[in-house]
């Protein structure tokens, strides 16, 4: 039975599992049963770990031990509550220290008390800490502000809720119908901010809710009528489509059976909306995380999609192809998630610039790998879910240098901005995450570009 006590005590121990374990809130979370309070609080408290951890710090005579670190972890529960939820301070207070005999430690009853009622006795003589934080690690700060004017905006957005976008399964339902279904189960929505526009915009299987619900909850879910992806990621299947629109296939890409690569494809959120938006497509997805296929087959098993060649297999190696050339490459590439910080709030505190480096490499080998298996004349969609230079145009800048054959023109979204080489949303753009696109074609002969 879940209990406010209980919900609170599990927060705690989620987010040891990221702050000492350094899991990602995806893994911490993976198999468990997380109420939507849990889950406010363990997400709350990673988008503003920094100041949370600095005020309990501030507020203890001592520091506690590192085998009571999930004590400390819950006192940092208990002054979110206090600063950002409209949780009673009696009630905030009450339910963290009966959360100390969950954890088996009923001994910290009385520390969490006077910390907690230390804290809250103070707020409000200073200014609150998200006011004199932007709760990102120095490195990345740094990024931002050496590469973004609007920095700070960004850097605001970040610590936002990120809305809850639905992708309507257009094999399996209308959209329209499934607008209906929406607004009988009594669920407002409404369609994204780029969609209609007379740039390349998100079409009518896009909708955002206007309050998140739980998937399960969502109608016609179980029957694969609805994915949830961000608004952003559902640029990547218009984007392919228009490229192959554009090849010598004519204006239809379904008008023949072209072979799409999706490499890196794992959970396949883009790969069905491929599906979904050109059945005719001939899909072939990779991935080397076998947890992950194995994700992506039961989606594709929940939305109807067969039909597509799922391979266990390293995009940096080619000892899984057959040979036979590609009409386009999707590359979703590994990258830092800086763009996702709304979504995935632990990266703030798992991922370095040691980190970001490393990507940047891995994606480099990526594009010279799976550039071979692209057809003269094909196009490859480079991706990330990044808003550094470093893991998008300064990685297409230097396979540019290094490939001839290769070449690249800014797509125009409906949302977002040029960059040097592709296109930039980010968080502060309205309703999408932060996602970088570049499409670069292959000339049709071996004749170096002019």
């Amino acid at each position: 039975m879940t209990t406010p006590a209980r919900e609170r005590a599990g927060a705690a121990r989620l987010l040891r599992r990221v702050v000492v374990e350094r899991r990602t809130t995806d893994q911490a979370m993976s198999g468990r049963e997380v109420t939507p309070l849990t889950q406010e609080l363990v997400l709350g408290c990673l988008r503003n770990f920094e100041s949370l951890s600095r005020l309990v710090s501030g507020a203890l005579d001592k520091p506690i031990r590192a085998k009571d670190r999930d004590i400390e972890l819950l006192m940092v529960v208990g002054v979110y509550q206090l600063l950002f939820l409209r949780v009673p301070d009696h009630a905030a207070i009450h339910e963290t220290v009966n959360a100390c005999r969950e954890l088996g430690k009923p001994w910290a009853r009385g520390l969490v008390n006077a910390v907690l009622r230390r804290i809250a006795a103070a707020r409000g003589t200073a200014d609150s800490p998200a006011e004199r934080s932007f709760e990102h690690p120095s490195w990345l700060e740094q990024a931002l502000r050496q590469q973004y004017p609007d920095a700070e905006a960004l850097m605001r957005a970040n610590n936002q809720r990120a809305p809850m976008a639905l992708r309507i399964n257009t094999q399996r339902v209308t959209a329209q119908r499934y607008r209906q279904q929406l607004a009988n189960a009594g669920l407002g929505f409404r369609a994204p901010a780029a969609a209609d526009d007379a740039s390349l915009g998100l079409g009518p299987e896009t909708l955002l809710l206007k309050q998140p619900v739980p998937t399960r909850t969502l109608p016609g879910f179980a029957e694969g009528a609805v994915a949830v992806q961000d608004a952003g990621a559902q640029f990547a299947a218009p984007l392919l489509l228009q490229a192959l629109g554009d090849s010598d296939a004519g204006a239809d890409p379904g008008a023949a059976r072209l072979r799409v690569l999706d490499a890196c494809a794992a959970p396949g959120g883009k790969l069905f909306h491929l599906r979904e938006r050109c059945p005719t497509l001939a899909l072939t997805a990779i991935d080397n995380r076998p947890e992950r296929l194995e994700q992506l087959r039961a989606e594709a098993r929940r939305l109807g999609h067969d039909q597509i060649d799922v391979i266990d297999a390293d995009a940096t190696r080619l000892d899984w192809w057959n040979g036979a050339a590609f009409d386009a490459v999707l590359l979703d590439a590994p990258c830092s998630g800086t763009g996702t910080l709304r979504r995935h709030p632990d990266i703030k505190l798992l991922r370095t610039a040691t980190d970001v480096a490393e990507m940047s490499r891995l994606q480099g080998r990526l594009l010279a790998n799976l550039w071979q298996a692209l057809a003269p004349g094909g196009t490859l969609l480079y991706c990330t879910c990044s808003v550094l230079a470093a893991e998008n145009d300064d990685v297409i800048a230097a396979f540019l240098a290094a490939h001839d054959d290769a070449s690249t023109g800014a797509p125009a979204l409906a949302s977002g901005r040029a960059t040097r080489h592709g296109w930039q949303l980010l968080p502060t753009d309205p309703d999408t995450d932060g996602f970088y696109f570049a499409r670069l074609g292959k000339a049709r002969s071996n004749k170096a570009r002019s």
